[in-house]
């Protein structure tokens, strides 16, 4: 926190408590407890008031047995010891784990220690926990990060670009985005519904960044991860046609175009573009660039109504489906098969 800052701010951020208990106002709850029995002053809005301290202390006090342990216990970076003077650090190896020592050679919070994480990627982590202590009480959580000077420095603008970085970073590197990008990646081209191994192949080749021949060997390569997509029994195999669990509707105006591929269709105008009338939405229920929200056109994990609902398939492409627009899109298809296209 600020010293500085505005006690009457009521500026919100999320902490990580120790063991999960924390002071609470008996106006917030059943489980109140007086504001930790009276180590904070209770709020008339509520809330509790505290005194606070901060401290620093380090979480290791030997060689980490593995990279792992590591990992998931520090979580503040450290400067690269190699940019100091020779001799600054003491070097000690384990599995996996390079600590650079200093402070009489012993594991003090000034500890680094550089780990290889899953993704091939070096991390150089300070051995240092610190921790913010609810004065006259035991109540302690973990300092929350702050990336940002409210004084408005020079500084930033740099600090925010370095606050980007590492929450494109975070958000790449998630456990959870290589599997988010196999099933919507899936979805789109193959099937609606696909099966876990059929998402966990996909999410392999992108987290490895090799599909057979295909790929870099890097993190998120996208051919090794479309390769996996078009290339795994479960988009090739003609036994799957047959499956009523497997395939995705086509999108209405996907449709058109292939229709309008499949009969040859050839401009006898100057024009080198097909231009579609205005309320071609209204009629099939889609045009390009005309979706309604940020989402797109539909929602991925749409579940239609009818006997595809009650099995809990998704039907992404279902959202722009109802009758008239059915309708219309055959009467379209029609019309264009027995009069053609006028300008």
């Amino acid at each position: 926190g600020h010293s500085n800052a505005n006690i009457e701010s009521r500026n919100f951020f999320k902490v990580y408590w120790s063991n999960g208990i924390y002071p609470k106002n008996d106006l917030d709850g059943d489980d109140g407890n007086s504001c930790g029995n009276g180590a904070c002053t209770p709020l008339e809005e509520g809330g509790c008031l505290c005194s606070t301290s901060a401290f620093e202390g380090k979480v290791f006090n030997e060689m980490p047995t593995r990279a792992e342990d590591v990992l998931s216990n520090l979580y503040i970076g450290a400067y690269d010891p190699s940019s100091f003077d020779e001799g600054t650090y003491t070097i000690e190896e384990g599995d996996g784990v390079k600590a650079y020592l200093v402070d009489d050679n012993e594991y003090s919070s000034n500890t680094v220690f550089e780990v290889t994480n899953a993704h091939g990627r070096t991390r150089l982590l300070k051995n240092s926990k610190e921790f913010v202590r609810i004065d006259g009480s035991g109540f302690s959580f973990r300092s929350a990060p702050s990336f940002m000077s409210i004084l408005n420095e020079e500084a930033s603008l740099r600090d925010a670009r370095y606050e980007v970085d590492a929450t494109i970073d975070h958000l790449l590197y998630h456990p959870n985005t290589a599997p988010f990008m196999a099933i919507r990646l899936i979805q789109r081209f193959v099937t609606s519904n696909p099966t876990p191994d059929y998402v966990k192949t996909v999410a392999t080749a992108f987290k490895t960044g090799k599909y057979d021949n295909f790929g870099s060997g890097k993190y998120g390569d996208i051919a090794a991860t479309i390769s996996a997509v078009l290339l795994e029994p479960d988009a090739l195999s003609v036994v799957l046609d047959v499956d009523p669990f497997h395939g995705s509707i086509r999108e209405p105006l996907l449709k058109t175009i292939a229709f309008m591929r499949s009969m040859e269709l050839e401009l006898i105008t100057e024009k080198k573009v097909l231009e579609l009338a205005y309320p071609f939405k209204n009629k099939i229920g889609q045009m390009a660039h005309s979706f309604d929200t940020v989402f797109s056109f539909f929602l991925p994990e749409n579940i239609p109504t009818g006997k595809p609902g009650a099995a809990m398939l998704y039907s992404p492409e279902a959202m722009l489906v109802d009758m008239p627009k059915v309708t219309g899109l055959l009467n379209g298809l029609y019309s264009t098969i027995k009069n053609g296209i006028s300008n």
